[in-house]
């Protein structure tokens, strides 16, 4: 998911009304390295200008995700330089009332069908935080970035749970059904097996 505030003239962002209209998106993990990219592309442009190109940041075209443009497939683009990149459909957008003169915002909820992930960020095969340094808007005009990370498990030993959590599918699969019904585990591969 992904959320957007409304322009001061309460209308959608260009993210949001793209999502909604072809039916997918593409999230990126947006990090340290690249906060002066993230801050850029929150600037309020026209829709005809292409935030890559305005910002000077390298894109690259899902695999998966692309739209009809004049009856044309074109790939939707994802942020090069981003370790970790999700495409996804479109499954629901949420509109959060704002309170006057602040604006409403969207929360822009999709299905990933596609997971990539650079094999810098891996360490035994797992996705580490670390490595990533993300960052995360706070208040005010204050960022954090996540250079730390500790790990905490629910109290009990229900393992269907802890599988869930963990994000495992094929274990969830296993417990829960005795089979991963041809499901990959989405932990075991890397970037080039994909």
């Amino acid at each position: 998911m992904f959320s957007a505030n409304q322009t001061p003239t309460t209308s959608q962002k260009d993210t949001v009304k793209n999502a909604e209209l072809t039916g997918v998106f593409c999230w990126n993990l947006a990090t340290y390295e690249l906060r002066e990219f993230v801050n850029a592309t929150a600037e309020l442009l026209s829709s005809d200008i292409d935030e890559f190109e305005h910002v000077g940041i390298e894109k690259e075209d899902a695999k998966l995700n692309s739209v009809l443009v004049q009856g044309k497939s074109v790939p939707v683009p994802m942020v090069k330089r981003s370790p970790i990149k999700f495409e996804c459909t479109h499954y629901t957008t949420l509109r959060l009332p704002g309170s006057p003169p602040m604006g409403a915002a969207d929360v822009v909820i999709g299905r990933v069908i596609g997971v990539h992930i650079d094999e810098s960020v891996l360490t035994d095969g797992r996705i580490d935080v670390k490595k990533t340094v993300p960052i995360a808007r706070l208040g005010y005009f204050e960022y954090a970035r996540v250079t730390e990370v500790f790990e905490m498990r629910i109290p009990g030993d229900d393992k269907i749970m802890m599988a869930g959590l963990e994000g495992s599918v094929r274990e969830h699969r296993k417990l829960q059904h005795g089979t991963n019904d041809g499901v990959e585990d989405s932990e075991a591969k890397t970037e080039s097996e994909r």
